[in-house]
């Protein structure tokens, strides 16, 4: 999502194409404001880093890949999330393979207690595919806003 954000290819430098280091990253966004990101690894080795970086945040985009779903790392994320009292935000990343299936994420979000806007819960979910650019717009207004 950041490389899309950024125009960079970062995930080619790093180990299995995740994020193995904490990271803040300014972004300029089409409106001409500054985002400042701050990535974390989302595997489960890294959680305490993840924990680090919840205290200093306002707003927490979990990103699931549509093709992997709810994994164990993203159980961890959301515990930090929602021990840390931020706001969240959810992005489900990859639609554009063919194996992404956004209402199992949906599912099992709603399994684990997630309660989705568009089922009247507080927290939105955006489809988004950072290879193509789809969604990243409606992400970034729901960021902002």
């Amino acid at each position: 999502l950041l490389d899309s954000l950024r125009n960079t290819n970062t995930v080619e430098q790093e180990a299995g194409g995740i994020t193995q280091h904490i990271g803040a990253f300014p972004v300029q966004i089409p409106s001409g404001e500054e985002i400042t990101f701050l990535d974390t690894p989302g595997h489960e080795a890294f959680s305490k880093m993840r924990e680090r970086g919840a205290q200093v945040t306002d707003i927490a985009i979990l990103v699931i890949a549509a093709d992997d779903g709810v994994q164990q790392q993203t159980l961890e994320a959301l515990e930090t999330i929602i021990n840390a009292k931020i706001s969240l935000i959810i992005a489900v990343n990859k639609i554009d393979k063919k194996k992404a299936d956004i209402q199992k994420v949906k599912v099992d979000l709603s399994t684990y207690g997630i309660e989705l806007e568009e089922y009247g819960g507080e927290v939105p979910i955006i489809p988004i595919s950072a290879l193509t650019g789809e969604g990243i717009p409606q992400l970034l207004d729901l960021i902002i806003t």
